[in-house]
């Protein structure tokens, strides 16, 4: 388990037990379960509650390690944003115009109460967010969230049809370290069988699936073994049926965790703030349906 020594998780999994082909639920599946203990609506609050703040905690750790707001310089001279090697890495998402600030400011639009906002027609920079926050690269992103001509926090939750705002990045990356910290917790991970559950069939298909401005799903492609992690074309990948390398799963954790922690930073840098309690509570409850 991931921050094990923080997180509760097992509070959190003593609350649920795994079941195949469930003969309670029509039709029958195998997933994780409620238990029902009298404890558990406690047990859950507590484990929600310390989760959110665990986050917050490693989200205020990274921020004091860059410089405040009053002297990020978001009009520096250079007008890239982030180096070409990165375009090199990420060409089906990153290229010379996004690359630029000015491309950036030039983007944006005013609404009718003379708001500067992005709008669904910028998903590509919305995608560009989601690999900066992948990335690790902070300092790009604390200059987007900083300069008065570009209103970043309009791009976290655009839509038409599906949504593809940079919300994204996190929202996956919560449900997949959540559901694998608590199968480690349940034994799943050891036994296989977190692989055969209903809610794995799911995740796997949401987070691997090509899409329009599908970013977020660069950690997924990456851990589940694809090549194509940031190319011209999306990977294709089988269901898997078995995965012991628990090095490689521990990995994966971590960077998910990392986005969560990053995403909850520039969120804050825009003026926002993230409802964790409430997502977290969401993805337990859609995880146990």
């Amino acid at each position: 388990m991931h921050q094990a020594h923080t997180i509760p998780w097992n509070t959190l999994s003593a609350n649920f037990v795994f079941i195949r082909d469930n003969p309670r639920i029509t039709p029958r599946r195998t997933d994780l379960f409620s238990r029902g203990r009298p404890t558990q609506a406690n047990e859950l609050n507590h484990f929600v509650r310390v989760f959110a703040r665990t986050i917050s905690t490693f989200a205020n750790t990274k921020r004091t390690k860059f410089p405040a707001p009053a002297n990020i310089t978001p009009h520096a001279p250079a007008d890239k944003l982030f180096p070409d090697e990165l375009i090199d890495k990420f060409p089906r998402y990153l290229n010379k115009k996004n690359q630029s600030i000015r491309y950036w400011i030039s983007a944006g639009r005013v609404n009718d109460d003379g708001k500067r906002i992005y709008t669904t027609s910028h998903g590509d920079l919305a995608d560009v967010v989601k690999v900066l926050i992948y990335t690790n690269n902070l300092p790009a992103l604390l200059r987007l969230a900083h300069h008065p001509e570009i209103p970043l926090g309009t791009l976290a939750h655009l839509s038409w049809g599906h949504y593809f705002g940079f919300w994204r990045v996190a929202e996956s990356a919560l449900w997949a370290y959540t559901y694998i910290n608590i199968c480690a917790a349940t034994g799943l991970l050891e036994t296989g069988e977190w692989l055969q559950t209903s809610f794995f069939q799911w995740l796997f298909r949401e987070t691997t699936s090509s899409m329009d401005y599908d970013a977020q799903q660069l950690p997924h492609w990456v851990f589940w073994g694809s090549a194509g992690d940031g190319g011209t074309e999306a990977p294709r990948l089988a269901m898997p049926t078995e995965f012991r390398d628990f090095a490689r799963i521990n990995g994966y954790l971590k960077v998910l965790f990392r986005i969560l922690y990053l995403y909850d930073v520039v969120v804050r840098e825009c003026g926002g703030q993230v409802r964790w309690e409430d997502e977290i509570t969401s993805t337990i409850r859609w995880m146990t349906r």
